[in-house]
């Protein structure tokens, strides 16, 4: 694994990529919030042989620096558009996962040319009681002596998956705290978003796919409705850290579309 910035105009952007480019075809992974692109450690071991990988920090998330405007779905996607431009990639497949899809649904409707092939995970078309609900779910908690702030994001954490590891657990903790205003801004920025225009507007082949214990499993076939050339999985008792839990799982979904073409 390597890692390197670029200047993004506004400030600088962190990447992550598995190694030299080679002949590979190129694969761009956007993660969700508020964890960052260390969530795609074990996908890219697993699809080493099968892609160049490049796995940006979104603006105000790991390494990044944040937006000075604020966090906005269409000043995250120039930023990931700045990188590409940067690293010469004219064209790749992109897979997103929760304010990854977001952000990946924004690169596809209004910059086609630039990928081939769309890949998302728990596609954020949500309900009216989510959009109300979602930026209460990234509220700050208040700095205290007895701790209570870090208590109450273990908790938030880990509600998200029954189960999941307490290290992974520990660094989306840390990271939902570094991200500082950008956690929230993102979470509003997702609620506000017209989801549903861009799927429509999407004209490549796209993978839409959730673990029916993520939170946003209900949206995957209005999604799939949505959109020209759908195709719909869905991976069973998964749920939102299904990358990280479930990493040969969805390895293989994306080998066999992306391959596929």
């Amino acid at each position: 694994m390597r890692r390197g910035y670029i200047d993004a105009g506004y400030g600088q952007l962190h990447y992550r990529c598995n190694g030299d480019r080679g002949g590979r075809p190129v694969l761009l992974l956007l993660h969700q919030s508020p964890s960052d692109s260390r969530m795609y450690g074990k996908l890219m071991d697993l699809l080493d042989t099968d892609f160049w990988m490049l796995a940006p920090d979104n603006p105000g998330f790991g390494n990044s620096d944040p937006l000075p405007g604020g966090f906005t779905l269409s000043a995250c996607s120039d930023a990931i558009l700045s990188l590409l431009d940067q690293l010469e990639i004219q064209q790749c497949y992109l897979f997103g996962h929760h304010t990854g899809a977001s952000i990946a649904a924004e690169l596809a409707a209004w910059s086609p040319q630039r990928i081939a092939r769309l890949a998302m995970c728990g596609p954020t078309l949500l309900s009216p009681e989510l959009k109300q609900a979602l930026p209460s779910k990234a509220a700050a908690f208040p700095a205290d002596e007895e701790g209570s702030h870090l208590v109450g994001m273990w908790g938030r954490m880990s509600a998200k998956e029954a189960g999941a590891p307490a290290e992974l657990l520990l660094r989306e903790v840390m990271s939902a705290f570094s991200a500082g205003d950008s956690y929230a801004e993102a979470y509003a920025a997702v609620a506000e978003q017209d989801f549903d225009a861009l799927l429509s507007a999407i004209t490549m082949p796209t993978l839409v796919f959730a673990g029916t214990e993520d939170i946003l499993y209900g949206q995957l076939e209005p999604s799939f409705q949505c959109l020209q050339q759908g195709v719909k999985r869905e991976i069973p008792g998964a749920a939102s850290y299904v990358c990280e839990t479930r990493p040969q799982e969805v390895a293989a979904l994306l080998r066999e579309f992306f391959r596929d073409e």
